[in-house]
C-alpha cells in the first residue's frame, strides 16, 4: 500500500508533486500509477496545506474532474 510522503502519515496519496527547479515551479499531477522516488505522493490533507518555497509557483496540472472532486 502506498502512503503519503510526509513522515509518519499513513494516509493514502491522492496526488503526485514534482519540483521543477529550473523554473521554480511545484507541479501537482494526478497520482502516478507507480511510486517514483523522484516525486512526492501526498494525501489530501498534506496537499491542501502544502506551501511552495518563497518565490515558487504552483502549477496544478491534475485532470479537472479529479482535482474538483478531491478539493
Amino acid at each position: 500500500m502506498r502512503t503519503c510522503a510526509r513522515m509518519s502519515c499513513r494516509s493514502s496519496p491522492i496526488a503526485t508533486i514534482a519540483l521543477r527547479y529550473a523554473d521554480r515551479t511545484v507541479v501537482v499531477r494526478d497520482l502516478v500509477p507507480t511510486r517514483d522516488p523522484n516525486l512526492l505522493d501526498l494525501c489530501g490533507s498534506h496537499l491542501e496545506r502544502m506551501t511552495p518555497p518563497v518565490g515558487w509557483l504552483v502549477d496544478d496540472a491534475r485532470t479537472p474532474a479529479l482535482s474538483a472532486e478531491r478539493s
